[in-house]
């Protein structure tokens, strides 16, 4: 009965040259990598005016009357909602203006649609599947 072996044998040069280049990665691996840093882009920093536009419509989202009630429920006075606007980074208007510009009031329909078509589909795949007919007569 013959034997097929796979790999290296113990006298071989390319086992050598395995264990070297495994102990290389796993020295390079151990090393810890340089840090790099870079200023930001100026087009990621926003201007005067465009911090001034961001806190308008934070403001007029803020002055709803649904979103000025929730707030009050969570214990949020008007008062220390205006106290807190000015004191928001840029980076912070940046991402209440991109949320609040994603909301849709009522949603779009888009779910519901898929969850009616998805249900439709499972009650004709299960009535194929048992060989049910439905009849309908007058």
């Amino acid at each position: 009965m013959a034997t097929i072996r796979f790999g290296l044998s113990r006298s071989s040069p390319w086992r050598c040259l395995v264990w070297v280049l495994v102990a290389w990665m796993g020295g390079l691996g151990a090393a810890p990598a340089p840090a790099e840093a870079a200023p930001a882009p100026t087009h990621l920093a926003l201007t005067a005016a465009d911090r001034a536009a961001g806190l308008a419509a934070v403001q007029a989202f803020l002055e709803r009357k649904v979103v000025r009630q929730r707030l009050s429920d969570l214990g949020l006075s008007p008062e220390e909602i205006q106290a807190r606007l000015p004191e928001m980074t840029d980076a912070q208007i940046h991402a209440v203006k991109s949320r609040i510009e994603g909301l849709q009031a009522g949603g779009d329909g888009l779910g519901l649609a898929i969850g009616i078509l998805l249900v439709v589909l499972i009650i004709i795949v299960i009535l194929k599947v048992t060989d049910t007919r439905i009849l309908v007569t007058r």
